[in-house]
């Protein structure tokens, strides 16, 4: 599938993080959700409560970096496993982890949108918003995709 984010260089690197992320995340690994953004004015969002004593220090810059932290809470032994994490597309930095996103819904005359499951409805929902870039999603079979601008443009298995 060609998308049209390749040729946007945030976008590519959604692609190129859900590429690298792939082969290091854990046996454990429970799925992943990224939004990649310029702004989250517009993104109604929640930081998740987390116990335990595991803590990062963010923002976290680079792939290889991001990757690790990501591998590091994707695993289903993690607190920091679920919701969604945030990355500033023009500094490539992780700036949050473990997010609650509401993004709005479509209003009843507009066309509903489909995307299977609720966390691929809400990339997709939430790629619509102002200021986010795309959304990167990796499920634990290593299904990949990218929702931009809201409809998926990318899909792959890693």
């Amino acid at each position: 599938m060609e998308a049209s984010f390749l040729h946007s260089p945030q976008a590519f690197s959604a692609l190129h993080l859900l590429r690298h992320a792939a082969p290091n995340l854990p046996s454990d690994f429970a799925g992943l959700g990224i939004v990649f953004y310029d702004s989250l004015m517009a993104l109604p969002h929640l930081q998740l409560e987390v116990v335990g004593d595991e803590h990062f220090d963010l923002p976290v810059q680079g792939a290889e970096l991001i990757c690790e932290v990501l591998a590091r809470t994707a695993r289903l032994s993690s607190p920091w496993h679920d919701g969604f994490h945030f990355v500033h597309a023009s500094s490539a930095s992780l700036t949050h982890l473990c997010q609650f996103i509401a993004p709005p819904l479509p209003s009843m005359s507009a066309a509903v949108p489909r995307a299977s499951g609720a966390r691929h409805m809400t990339a997709l929902l939430a790629s619509k918003v102002a200021g986010i870039v795309a959304i990167g999603l990796l499920t634990h079979e290593h299904a990949a995709s990218i929702y931009e601008a809201g409809r998926l443009t990318w899909s792959e298995i890693l």
